[in-house]
C-alpha cells in the first residue's frame, strides 16, 4: 500500500508538470472537467435524497471514487469525498459519517487531498450534532484519522483542543489533561506562533488543575516570554505591509518608530546576509483565541499558580513585576495598583539573597509607590539598617494584610503570615550584625523580641545558612559577631593577595637594581 501511495503522489505530480507544459489549453479543459465533475456529483445528491436510494447512491460514488483515485485525479477524488460525507450528513447518518471517514481515509493509495477535504468538510458538522455524545463521537473519530498526518496538523491540533475542552466541561480534568499532553504542538509548523501559545498555555492550566505540577513546569518551558512581543510586532508588521499593499499610504516611519536601535541593526543584518529564507505557510490564526495581550497576562497568571505552590515568593514577585508591563494593565492605575501592593509584598516574603535585595531598592524607588505610602513605608523599613519590631508592624500593616486575601488568605495564609515574621528576624539580626561585635543572648532577644531559645534558633539557622557570622558562647550566654567566617574562598583570596604582593615587591626590587647599574655603568652579566 505504502508503494503504492508513492505511485500516487508521483502521477499527480507528473499531471501537474503536463498541465505546465501544455499551458492554458488543459487549463480550460479541466475546468470543464471539474465542472463536468461536479454536476455528476450534484445530480448522485439529488438521488440519493429520494427515500430509500442513499445507500446505492453511495456505492456509485465510492464507485466513482475508486476510478479517480487510482488515477491518482486529485480534483475528482476529493469532491467524490466530499460529496459522500454531504449525503450522509443530509440524511442524518452520524454513524455512517464516522464509519466513511475511516473507510475513506484508509484505502488504498488515498490522496492526501481527498483526507484533507474530507476532514475538512466533517470539522464543519461538529457543531451541528444532535448531541454531546455523536459530537464527542466524531471528533474522536477525525482525531484517530488526522494523527500522525502532517497535513492535517492544524485541524488535529484544534480537534484535541475541542475535545479536551468537552472533557473538562464533564468534569473530567485527568482525561483532558491526558488529551492535550499527547499533542507536541511546537512542532506543527503549519500553527501560527499566536495559536501554539494558547495551546500550550492550556495544556500548562490543565496541568495546574490536575495538580501535576512537575509537567507543568516542563510545559511552561516551552514558552518563551518574549515571544509575546515578538508576535505583536509581526502582526503590527504584516498589517502595515497589508496596508502598503492595498495602495494605502503608510509612511516608513510608523514601521520604524516602534523599533529599538538593537531591532534596526538586526534588520540590517538580515537584509545584508545573502541567504533568503523562504517564509514558511502558516494557517490563519483560529478567531476563537484571545488576542496576544490577552495571552501574555494568562501566562503570567499560570506561573503565578505554579510558584505560589512552592512557595518561590521572588519568582512570584518577578511575575507581578511582568503584568505590570504588560499591556492595558501599565495605563490603568486601578489596575497596576493592586499589582503593585502584591509586587511589595511578595519581595518582602522571599528570602534574604542578592537577588532580592537588588529586587527591593529597585521597588522601593518606583514613582509608582508614592501613590502607597504604607507599601512605600513597609519598603522603607527593609531597605533601613533599623530593626522592625513585629508587634509594631503586624498592628500597621493588619488591615492591608486582611485585604490581601490571596497572599495572607486561604490555606498558606498562617504560613505566610510566619514566613513574613521569620523575615522581619532575619533583617533584624543582619542589621545586630552589622552593629554589633559581641551582645548577650538575653539583650539579643529583648532587641527581637524573641524567648531566648527561640533567638538561638533563629540565629544558629542564619549561621548555617552563611548569611551571618557568629560564635554562640553558650555557658557565657554571649554572641560574638566579629568572627569572619573564613572559608575556603577567604583562604584562597588572602593567599592571591599575599603573592601577588611579594611578585610586586621582586619586580620593584628588579627595577632599581637595573637603574643602580645603569648609573654606576656596571653590567649585570655574571
Amino acid at each position: 500500500g505504502h508503494h503504492l501511495h508513492r505511485q500516487g503522489e508521483s502521477d499527480a505530480h507528473w499531471s501537474i508538470t503536463m498541465g505546465e507544459k501544455e499551458g492554458l489549453k488543459i487549463e480550460k479543459k479541466g475546468s470543464a472537467e471539474v465542472a463536468q465533475v461536479e454536476a455528476d456529483i450534484d445530480k448522485l445528491k439529488n438521488e440519493a435524497a429520494q427515500p430509500g436510494a442513499m445507500l446505492t447512491t453511495i456505492e456509485k460514488m465510492l464507485a466513482q471514487e475508486k476510478t479517480y483515485r487510482l488515477q491518482a485525479d486529485f480534483v475528482a477524488t476529493p469532491r467524490y469525498c466530499v460529496g459522500i460525507m454531504q449525503v450522509l450528513h443530509a440524511a442524518g447518518d452520524w454513524k455512517g459519517i464516522n464509519e466513511h471517514i475511516v473507510l475513506l481515509s484508509k484505502r488504498r493509495a488515498q490522496l492526501k487531498q481527498a483526507i484533507s477535504a474530507m476532514v475538512k468538510e466533517a470539522i464543519t458538522y461538529i457543531d451541528r450534532a444532535p448531541n454531546l455524545e455523536v459530537k464527542t463521537d466524531l471528533i474522536e473519530t477525525l482525531n484517530t484519522v488526522t494523527s500522525g498526518k502532517i497535513f492535517v496538523e492544524v485541524e488535529k491540533a484544534r480537534l484535541t483542543r475541542a475535545l479536551a475542552k468537552i472533557k473538562e466541561e464533564a468534569g473530567k480534568i485527568d482525561e483532558a489533561a491526558s488529551i492535550m499532553q499527547e499533542v507536541a504542538v511546537e512542532t506543527y509548523g503549519a500553527l501560527s506562533k499566536h495559536e501554539k501559545l494558547f495551546f500550550i498555555e492550556e495544556q500548562v492550566r490543565l496541568c495546574l488543575d490536575k495538580g501535576d505540577y512537575i509537567r507543568a513546569q516542563i510545559l511552561s518551558r516551552k514558552i518563551n516570554a518574549k515571544s509575546f512581543d515578538e508576535i505583536v510586532k509581526a502582526e503590527k508588521k504584516a498589517a502595515i505591509e497589508a496596508a502598503k499593499k492595498a495602495g494605502e499610504d503608510v509612511s516608513q516611519m510608523d514601521l520604524d518608530k516602534d523599533m529599538t536601535e538593537e531591532e534596526r541593526a538586526k534588520e540590517e543584518k538580515k537584509k545584508n546576509a545573502s541567504v533568503e529564507h523562504a517564509e514558511g505557510y502558516f494557517e490563519a490564526t483560529d478567531p476563537t483565541i484571545p488576542p496576544v495581550p490577552e495571552l501574555k497576562l494568562r501566562y503570567y497568571h499560570l506561573m503565578i499558580r505554579f510558584y505560589s505552590h512552592s512557595n518561590e515568593y521572588l519568582e512570584i514577585c518577578r511575575c507581578y513585576q511582568n503584568i505590570m508591563e504588560c499591556e492595558g494593565v501599565k495605563e490603568d492605575p486601578s489596575k497596576w495598583t493592586p499589582v503593585m501592593k502584591k509586587v511589595v509584598w511578595y519581595v518582602a516574603l522571599a528570602a534574604n539573597e542578592p537577588m532580592q535585595q537588588s529586587l527591593l531598592h529597585q521597588i522601593s524607588k518606583d514613582a509608582k509607590l508614592a501613590d502607597l505610602p504604607l507599601h512605600k513605608q513597609l519598603m522603607k523599613q527593609f531597605t533601613t539598617k533599623e530593626i522592625i519590631h513585629w508587634d509594631t508592624l503586624a498592628a500597621a500593616f493588619g488591615s492591608e494584610m486582611a485585604a490581601e486575601a490571596d497572599i495572607f488568605g486561604g490555606d498558606d495564609g498562617e504560613k505566610r503570615k510566619k514566613d513574613l515574621r521569620q523575615r522581619v528576624i532575619e533583617h533584624n539580626l543582619l542589621v545586630i550584625g552589622a552593629y554589633y561585635s559581641r551582645v548577650t543572648l538575653q539583650r539579643l532577644g529583648e532587641l527581637l523580641c524573641l524567648p531566648a531559645d527561640e533567638t538561638e534558633k533563629h540565629l544558629s539557622d542564619l549561621v548555617t545558612s552563611k548569611k551571618v557570622s557568629a560564635k554562640i558562647d553558650r555557658p557565657g550566654g554571649v554572641v560574638d559577631f566579629k568572627t569572619k567566617a573564613q572559608g575556603a574562598d577567604w583562604l584562597l583570596n588572602q593567599w592571591v593577595g599575599k603573592i601577588d604582593k611579594l611578585l610586586n615587591t621582586l619586580d620593584k626590587a628588579n627595577h632599581l637594581i637595573h637603574k643602580e647599574a645603569m648609573a654606576h655603568k656596571v653590567s649585570l652579566e655574571a
